[in-house]
């Protein structure tokens, strides 16, 4: 099961004025641990949220993309 969590983020800037926003992070199963660990270290760039729902089943597709480094000519 893969779960959203959100988190409200305070913060105080001068003059009392306070500021919130929210932070989500989304935690995966540990059996796609092998899967995520070779991306842990990449910078992504954009993200696609699509949702598709019929009446057996609800559906969130997340696409993470960034543009591959050049590889250097050996």
């Amino acid at each position: 099961m893969v779960k959203f969590q959100r988190r409200i983020v305070k913060k105080r800037y001068k003059r009392n004025k306070e500021y919130t926003y929210n932070r989500y992070l989304l935690e995966f199963p540990s059996k796609l641990n092998v899967k995520i660990e070779p991306h842990i270290s990449k910078n992504f760039d954009n993200v696609y949220v699509t949702f598709t729902e019929n009446s057996e089943q609800e559906s969130v597709n997340i696409s993470l993309t960034r543009k591959n480094p050049k590889k250097a000519n050996a």
